[in-house]
């Protein structure tokens, strides 16, 4: 790959327009062979080769390299790095202290530094953990299910298990608890904390002054009473799916043959909640909450600054948010399958939108600056995701056109086998290998037919015409002829 950037570089260099009459920034196209440009003065050069598959591009400090969809490297003068190798099976970002590894978000691997804070350690979840020592706990190795121990792991700050489900145990602050034949058998003991289980028939545990819990033929009957030590504790009861209630000073709920029925008084956030049954019927009443849902027909609901509608649901949707900084609207049809996204900043007067109709093209806005493009395969799923981006949309994207609030433009057909840049004053486009046209702000015209076989060139110095690619031809001055002299 580093050998073909060189060998575009090369053809850049024998065949691109003299500097005198050439558009910054410098092209040289060879479709779909070569496709390098350059701005010196912006510290830009970039070259693509086979469309859309293989990449280099240089911006001041950072450079970035990709073969797509597989490979995707950036990197920067300061360090670090980011790869991604067939996103998302694998990701791996590096900084000056440290490196982490991710594949699958099943497999991950921190390699860290003392001075940084951060960790060094890795994951082949579900089978493999590992952490290093470090000056507050001791390193922790575990092989699932065989045996092993973790510490800070699925919100518990310890745990021991052997031959899982046979035996584990876990321990978060100051409660431990000890599993035989998980989740069959249990016991729960720490500070003035005892209890024990044999799930699913009865199960109880308390810590005094703090909670009561017990079960019986989960999860048709439990009892409990939580928050003891604050001044709103929490009262559930259960007999389900006849009958469950919760209830507190801060809010009630009462559910009848749940689905169907129930009812949430909410005193902190002041409303009041009824379905019936949930999730097609429900009515809010209250100040910052409100509205009613009956769907597949139509649902209008209110929860403090956002807003959500349905129309003939799944087929129309209107999410809006309209706080004292922004405003934001979405539409959707058929969830993914038509999206508009409009959002704009009040203090600073910046405007957002994108729009995706899977899977015929999307559009964005963002700075002043607006991106169509045909195709879009993957976007309308994951909006504003910088991996697909990079290494997935520029192989479908077979139409692109950028362009801003001063006029200038970029336009791409076939991954350049037509293109199109206006800059300010100039222009610059090509059909390949038929047609190609430069044009600077002071007038300077660069035309060429099959890529100099004729070529036209006009300026300050007068004009010239060159045939079959030779470097000399016919010139003469530019300058009207007098009156009255001929």
């Amino acid at each position: 790959y580093r050998g073909l950037f060189l060998l575009g570089v090369f053809l850049a260099s024998l065949f691109a327009p003299p500097v005198a009459h050439a558009i910054e920034p410098t092209v040289f196209t060879l479709w779909p062979v070569v496709d390098y440009r350059s701005a010196p003065a912006a510290g830009y050069r970039s070259i693509h080769s086979l469309g859309p598959f293989l990449k280099h591009e240089t911006k001041g400090a950072e450079t970035e390299y990709a073969f797509r969809p597989f490979f995707y490297r950036a990197f920067d003068d300061a360090g670090s790095s980011q790869t991604e190798v067939l996103y998302p099976v694998m990701t791996i970002k590096s900084h000056p202290d440290s490196t982490r590894v991710n594949i699958l978000q099943l497999f991950s691997h921190d390699f860290g530094s003392r001075e940084s804070g951060s960790t060094n350690r890795f994951y082949l979840f579900p089978f493999l953990f590992y952490g290093a020592p470090d000056e507050e706990q001791d390193g922790y190795f575990a092989f699932f299910p065989f045996a092993g121990k973790m510490y800070n792991w699925f919100g518990r700050d310890e745990i021991h298990f052997f031959l899982f489900p046979l035996y584990g145990q876990t321990h978060r602050q100051d409660r431990q608890i000890d599993n035989l034949l998980w989740p069959f058998f249990a016991r729960v003991s720490g500070r003035e904390e005892s209890g024990y289980k044999f799930w699913p028939i009865y199960g109880q545990s308390e810590k005094t002054g703090h909670y009561r819990k017990s079960f019986f033929l989960w999860p048709i009957f439990f009892s409990e009473d939580l928050e003891l030590e604050t001044d709103t504790p929490v009262r559930r009861r259960a007999a389900f799916p006849f009958y469950m209630s919760i209830d507190s000073a801060e809010k009630s709920e009462q559910f009848v043959l749940w689905p169907f029925f129930s009812e949430r008084v909410d005193n902190v956030q002041n409303y009041t909640e009824w379905n019936f049954p949930w999730p097609l019927i429900r009515v809010t009443r209250g100040e910052t909450r409100y509205g009613y849902r009956l769907l597949p027909f139509r649902s209008d609901e209110t929860v403090e600054a956002n807003r959500k509608r349905w129309y003939l649901w799944p087929v129309y949707k209107i999410e809006d948010t309209q706080t004292e900084k922004f405003e934001r609207r979405r539409d959707r049809v058929l969830y993914f399958l038509y999206s508009d996204m409009r959002e704009e900043w009040y203090q600073t007067g910046e405007e957002k939108r994108r729009v995706a109709l899977w899977p015929l093209f999307g559009y964005s806005r963002a700075k002043g600056v607006s991106h169509f493009h045909v195709f879009a395969l993957l976007e309308p799923f994951f909006p504003a995701n910088n991996a697909i981006e990079r290494s997935w949309a520029p192989l479908w994207r077979i139409y692109q056109q950028k362009w801003d609030q001063r006029g200038n433009r970029i336009i791409s057909l076939f991954w350049n086998l037509y293109w199109q840049e206006k800059r300010d004053q100039a222009i610059a486009w090509e059909l390949f290998p038929l047609l190609e046209y430069q044009q600077t702000g002071s007038e300077e015209i660069d035309f060429r037919i099959l890529k100099g076989l004729l070529r036209y060139q006009s300026g300050q110095d007068g004009k010239s015409l060159k045939l079959f690619y030779l470097p000399w031809g016919l010139s003469w001055s530019g300058e009207a002829v007098p009156a009255g002299t001929m």
